[in-house]
């Protein structure tokens, strides 16, 4: 008995000998030891895919297991690897620690070529605000924010590169490098990088020095759309606000904007498209402009809230977040007709009244304002746009921010769901 578990004992350590050196020829033969250690993308690795992400590993037995490891966080120091995570017809290339690139789908680095007209509008915007941000003593010298236009900048000396998920444009110009994020660029520098596409709207910094007050400018009644397109005044207030960087909040009647003749709907879309992307913010003025309200039935009341509101979500997706009542009268049936908050104001440019442009400059820059502050005007009216273009550089002189009243309550911290209506900021200290 002894003897046969001698034999036995042998048996079993020359069968353990034998696969030992079984697996050790097999590795020799079926790993790719050449791929160990080298950062290049290896054409034998792209076979290895899994449910989140395509990872590149050595081709081996062990090379599927290392990469759907590494698809969970778990990674091996000894083997070089990759993980390309799918951005639309892109790869992000995710490797080491802290290095991240795109390449496309033949694995060659992703570079940017033509910048379109709306790709360079964009840098514009975040040109702008990083010298608010940044070196405000400039900003707010009109005579140098002026000089802050599309036109103005040497687009042939400016250095596009994506770096890792924004766009880094170099100005030496003016001396800066700006990030702006992919997703807002993507269509500009015509490539799908899976980003939905999402309404953009520039960038807007909140200045939070008390010497920089800021205040809301706001135009009801509009939009104009009996005009021919480029000569309503709704247009060229637009296109004054976005000279100074400033920004409104344009509270819209219903059947201004449904009742038109000359203006075609992708007229329509254009226009408010570009006042979004601008920075602009859209309210309901109600749908007829009757008033007084208090006076409707509750239904009625919510009728003619909601039109602008229903109309301009199902032509653009876009979703109001204020209102403003008829002559701002308002009384606890209005305020239940939605969860919106009602919008007053506390300054009156008198513009629908006076219709003398100097009248209307001299109304406006008579207060001086602090943060919170409303100005009523209305888009409907030449002499306003006329007016703003003196308006605007004087309040940016004294050091005004104008902005929407979405940005203000935002700025004062105020949630504009725990609010019924709104005046100033002193009414909910």
């Amino acid at each position: 008995m002894a003897k046969r578990r001698r034999i036995n004992k042998t048996s079993l350590y020359l069968i353990l000998l034998l696969s030992v050196m079984t697996v050790f020829v097999f590795s020799l033969l079926f790993v790719n030891y050449s791929f160990i250690g080298k950062k290049s993308i290896h054409e034998d690795a792209k076979k290895y895919h899994t449910r989140h992400c395509l990872a590149f590993y050595p081709d081996s037995g062990q090379g599927l297991s290392y990469a759907k490891a590494m698809c969970k966080g778990v990674k091996d120091d000894s083997v070089y690897d990759y993980t390309l995570i799918p951005y639309g017809d892109y790869y992000l290339v995710n490797y080491g620690k802290d290095k991240k690139y795109f390449v496309d789908r033949n694995y060659d680095l992703l570079e940017i070529g033509e910048v379109s007209d709306e790709g360079k509008q964009i840098v514009l915007d975040y040109l702008r605000y990083s010298y608010k941000k940044d070196e405000p003593e400039k900003y707010y010298d009109v005579s140098f924010l002026e000089t802050l236009q599309l036109e103005n900048i040497d687009f042939e000396s400016a250095v596009f590169r994506i770096a890792e998920e924004n766009v880094e444009v170099e100005l030496p110009q003016f001396e800066k490098t700006l990030e702006i994020p992919l997703k807002y660029m993507q269509k500009a520098i015509g490539m799908n990088l899976g980003f939905p596409n999402e309404l953009y709207r520039k960038p807007v910094y909140l200045d939070p020095d008390p010497e920089h007050p800021v205040i809301c400018l706001t135009f009801d009644d509009g939009p104009q759309l009996h005009y021919v397109q480029g000569e309503s005044s709704t247009e060229r207030i637009i296109d004054i606000l976005y000279r100074y960087d400033a920004c409104g909040t344009f509270y819209l009647i219903g059947v201004n904007l449904e009742d038109r003749e000359l203006w075609a709907d992708y007229q329509v879309y254009t226009l408010l498209k570009r006042s979004i992307n601008q920075g602009n913010e859209y309210g309901s003025h109600s749908q007829t402009h009757s008033n007084p309200l208090p006076e409707f039935t509750d239904e009625e009341i919510r009728k003619e809230i909601m039109g602008p509101v229903n109309y301009l979500y199902d032509f653009m997706g876009y979703e109001m977040k204020t209102y403003r009542p008829v002559q701002g009268e308002f009384d606890d049936s209005v305020l239940e007709a939605t969860d919106m908050p009602a919008i007053l104001w506390d300054v009156d440019s008198d513009d629908w009244s006076l219709l003398e442009v100097q009248d209307i400059v001299d109304q406006v820059l008579k207060y001086d304002y602090e943060t919170g502050d409303i100005i009523l005007f209305h888009d409907i009216y030449d002499e306003s746009a006329d007016a703003l273009e003196k308006i605007l550089p004087e309040l940016i002189k004294r050091g005004c921010q104008l902005v929407t009243v979405s940005d203000m309550l935002r700025y004062c911290d105020i949630d504009p769901s725990t609010i019924d209506y709104f005046f100033s900021p002193s009414y909910y200290e």
